[in-house]
């Protein structure tokens, strides 16, 4: 197979045969000065052959010789005739060689103008993955992308659930921040299509639904989506400068970018991700360290109120003290059992977030028989409820949740404490106030923590998995907590607790 020649063979060709041996690669004003030369030379000859044509013809005397002068004539006439092709068709050699030069300089100028592009992509590359913080990350991303396309502005929106949120901006920081709904304007059309694209001129709202004018008119903009292992990332947007004006082959070097882009982008986000992890990691070391204390410490106060009772009863010279002795015994093995019941139920909460044989369960009567209890205990409790009030869940699950609640407000908070049992259509709302000092706002998501237990609390026995735990039950019945402020002051849990169909039914038949 016949190879075609190159473009640098073409032209020393077409050099050798309009007589520019001497170059080896010749230039566009070397080929223009020997276009002159030729015509200089062929106006020449032409006029000396015409003045000599003309010669011939005044001449009056007869010719001497052998020589004829029709027939020098003819010479002269085809003399100029072969001289004005030969000049024709080096005139042609030099015309076609200037193309061939121009071409060759075009490519040049097209190669450094893309190694230029290849070199800034490198450096863009290299910049992108030396940080990985996702800011930082998206501020490299945009300046390289200016600096590469020569654009004024431009700004580099990502995905944030069906939203396109800019993140980093220049040239209009007003911009900064802006949310666009996906599918609308320019950005919200890139990624919802995941083709790039050229605006030239203005754009209206019906060119693109939902698209806000700027105050700054961009006579020429390009917006490529950000796009890795299949996924959009978000948006790269780039505006022309006043007087310039995008081209496809523009565009296309943004979309190579923009694959660079996003995969600098999701090495950041799975750094910031495995930054998190990490640092949870150390929190629940943090937490299982601060755990392990907080156990060995409130199960050895119990404990060691037991044994010490114990070995007292053993004592002859104490009977008379035997049944104090034995309701220290009794008081502190329930704290122990509690401890111990509140481990089990968390634990088992976090496996499995359902209760087995939930049934229909009275509330009210439940509560009352809690009140019984503490009030034995010297703790009394304030009880306003309705004859029944039937919820979902099991006896053991809500008697925990009520002896926990009730537990925590006389522990953190101050009497009176009240327990108030309202059913409201298809629930029945249990609420335990107290009148302590209540719960700072910005805790009262913490305080269902495991193992959270606010300062002032610190010094009070407990393991912080009270609340946990009664928000685990709670959740399992089908039901919602939270705590809010009582009406006079102090915390108010409320509980929300599901009724069955047939008892809610039968509340709306009555």
């Amino acid at each position: 197979m016949r190879r075609e020649p190159t473009v640098s063979e073409r032209i020393s060709r077409e050099a050798r045969v309009v007589g520019l041996r001497g170059f080896t690669s010749p230039s566009l004003e070397a080929v223009e000065r020997r276009r002159m030369q030729l015509w200089i030379l062929a106006a020449v000859l032409l006029v000396a052959l015409s003045t000599g044509a003309v010669a011939l013809s005044l001449l009056d005397a007869p010719f001497t010789g052998s020589a004829n002068p029709g027939i020098l004539r003819l010479a002269i006439v085809l003399l100029s005739i072969a001289f004005c092709v030969y000049a024709i068709e080096k005139e042609l050699h030099l015309r076609r060689l200037a193309r061939l030069l121009v071409d060759e300089r075009v490519l040049t100028t097209a190669l450094s103008n893309r190694l230029h592009e290849v070199s800034l992509l490198l450096e863009a590359g290299k910049a992108m993955n030396s940080v990985l913080e996702l800011e930082v990350v998206l501020d490299v991303i945009l300046r390289g992308a200016l600096e590469l396309l020569s654009g004024t502005s431009g700004s580099v929106m990502l995905l944030d659930n069906a939203e396109l949120v800019a993140a980093s901006v220049r040239g209009n920081d007003r911009a900064r921040g802006r949310r666009v709904p996906l599918g609308e304007g320019i950005a919200g059309h890139v990624a919802l299509t995941r083709e790039p694209l050229l605006i030239e001129g203005p754009v209206t709202s019906e060119d693109f639904p939902g698209h806000e004018p700027r105050e700054q008119t961009v006579e020429s903009a390009m917006c490529a989506p950000l796009m890795h292992r299949g996924e959009v990332l978000g948006v790269l947007n780039v505006n022309a400068d006043h007087g310039r004006e995008f081209t496809e082959y523009d565009l296309r070097a943004l979309s190579l970018f923009a694959e660079q882009a996003a995969g600098a982008i999701a090495n950041a986000r799975l750094y910031e991700t495995e930054l998190q992890h990490v640092a949870k990691l150390l929190e629940l070391d943090r937490l299982k360290s601060e755990f392990v204390a907080l156990v060995s410490h409130e199960l050895r106060t119990p404990l060691t109120s037991i044994l010490a009772a114990a070995e007292t009863a053993r004592r002859p010279e104490l009977r008379d003290e035997l049944d104090e002795l034995i309701e220290i015994i009794v008081r502190q093995g329930r704290r122990l059992s509690t401890m111990v019941e509140d481990l089990l139920t968390a634990a088992r909460l976090e496996k499995d977030a359902t209760l087995p044989a939930v049934t229909d369960v009275d509330v009210a009567a439940l509560v009352r028989l809690a009140a019984r209890d503490f009030e034995v205990a010297g703790r009394p409790v304030v009880v306003v409820a309705p004859d029944e009030a039937v919820a979902r869940g099991t006896p053991d699950s809500l008697r925990r949740v009520i002896d926990n609640l009730v537990d925590n407000a006389h522990k953190y908070g101050a009497p009176p404490v009240r327990v108030v049992v309202e059913p409201r259509g298809g629930s029945v709302l249990l609420s335990v106030i107290d009148a302590g000092p209540g719960v700072p706002e910005d805790k009262r998501e913490w305080i269902f923590e495991r193992f959270a237990r606010m300062e002032d609390n610190r010094d009070d026995p407990g393991l912080g998995l009270g609340l946990p735990v009664v928000r685990g039950l709670v959740l399992a019945c089908g039901g919602a907590i939270r705590v809010e402020d009582g009406a006079g002051g102090g915390a108010a849990f409320r509980v929300w607790l599901p009724v069955s169909e047939r008892v809610g039914a039968g509340r709306q038949a009555t």
